[in-house]
């Protein structure tokens, strides 16, 4: 669902409670929180088993509430390198595959990934705590299919 504030829209689904689904079934269940930062050409939206070209920053979501500058854990655009990925073939965190599909192309937005969908538990020690809630900072840049040249 999108609900329009403004000059941003959000999308809030609930929590799916079980470990490993489909994309589908993740897009329907699952809290990530879309905050539109930029809006995209809301005509092209990636389909699972399309490639996806995107720039993101990937922050811890205390640093980056807290910080005036928060400085991200991971980062594309730090790197000078777009990102290519497969939607819905688990090459990323859950969180992301669900906050890309629900992109159209050229959009940018703020996506909250609960740990659940995130790094889990564990986190990803030791750059990324246990049960640790992360803020992407996601740009579509590119939609590609395997036809595509």
């Amino acid at each position: 669902m999108r609900a329009n504030n403004d000059s941003s829209s959000s999308t809030l689904a609930t929590d799916a409670g079980s470990k490993k689904k489909s994309l589908d079934d993740i897009q329907n269940n699952v809290g990530v929180l879309l905050k539109t930062l930029k809006p995209g050409d809301i005509t092209n939206y990636p389909k699972p088993g399309e490639t996806c070209t995107i720039h993101y920053d990937a922050y811890i979501e205390e640093d980056y509430i807290s910080g005036e500058n928060p400085v991200p854990f991971d980062s594309s655009r730090k790197r000078g390198e777009c990102f290519n990925f497969c939607l819905g073939a688990a090459q990323v965190i859950e969180g992301l595959d669900v906050a890309v599909s629900k992109m159209s192309l050229g959009e940018e937005v703020e996506a909250t990934i609960p740990f659940p969908y995130a790094y889990g538990v564990a986190g990803y020690p030791p750059v990324v705590p246990p049960r640790t809630t992360l803020i992407f900072r996601v740009e579509l840049i590119q939609i590609s299919s395997s036809t595509d040249n």
